[in-house]
């Protein structure tokens, strides 16, 4: 049987991971590994200097089942030193569109994804487009949990019994914040900036002042995964290649060090 392991940033109350889980339990031998609470925006930090505690642990619900104090990627290497021969990782549903290099490399939900792959193990971020009213909700949102739970599931059964295309360490799948009958599956390229960050100065009921960033959407251009979620609320599945320099791209190099 397949063995695969599913993490979050949301951490475990999160509608979206149990619902998958619940669903990928009965295809896969299933393990669930996150952080105990939100860890939005870590990236791919690793927590070096302190001890990782476990906080839950149980199998209550049919398949392993394991909570930690430390970062989404920290929930890659803890599966692998539980857990022999892990076919796939899969990172979400997270509450929150990552969509662009500019969210990807933020994300902590992207970020276990890429530490999946830097390990050698075929990975898969999954995320939705959220309100404001929704980010960073350690509960998720649940419009359309179950078609994305579905998707999902499907997405990862054909990784599994094929293999990930040549090339390819990381889909990275998001889905608009609302599916409707015409919202196709569309493989696309990941735009490079989402959106422009500004920071605002404020000040505290002590007369002290703070800085808030404020982040102002882009328009997003067309033939990339940000048009495809938010302009034509489609489902975007866009490749990461993280070994994807080329050795003319070296020897450029090599000329610009000379010239």
């Amino acid at each position: 049987m397949y063995r695969v392991c599913l993490t979050n940033d949301d951490g475990p109350r999160s509608d979206g991971l149990l619902r998958l889980a619940e669903k990928l339990s009965k295809e896969v031998e299933l393990f669930v590994v996150v952080p105990d609470s939100q860890r939005s925006a870590t990236g791919k930090s690793l927590t070096l200097t302190r001890p990782i505690r476990i906080t839950e642990k149980h199998d209550k619900y049919g398949y392993s089942f394991v909570s930690h104090d430390g970062s989404p990627a920290d929930s890659v290497i803890l599966a692998e030193s539980f857990y022999e021969n892990i076919d796939l990782f899969i990172s979400g549903p997270n509450t929150g569109a990552n969509v662009g290099y500019q969210s990807m490399l933020t994300s902590g939900t992207v970020g276990a994804a890429f530490e999946a792959a830097i390990r050698g193990i075929p990975s898969i971020a999954v995320s939705r487009q959220a309100t404001s009213e929704e980010w960073f909700d350690s509960t998720g949102a649940t419009n359309d949990c179950e078609k994305i739970c579905e998707i999902t599931k499907t997405i990862a059964m054909r990784v599994l019994k094929k293999g990930m295309p040549e090339r390819i360490d990381v889909l990275n799948l998001n889905f608009p914040s609302i599916i409707s009958d015409t919202s196709e599956i569309v493989v696309t390229k990941p735009t490079k900036i989402r959106m422009h960050n500004e920071v605002e100065r404020r000040i505290d009921p002590n007369g002290r002042p703070y800085y808030w960033y404020l982040g102002i959407e882009r328009d997003p251009p067309i033939n990339t995964d940000a048009h495809e979620v938010f302009v034509k609320k489609n489902i975007a599945l866009s490749p990461v290649i993280l070994d994807w320099i080329k050795p003319e791209d070296l020897e450029r190099l090599r000329q610009f060090m000379k010239d």
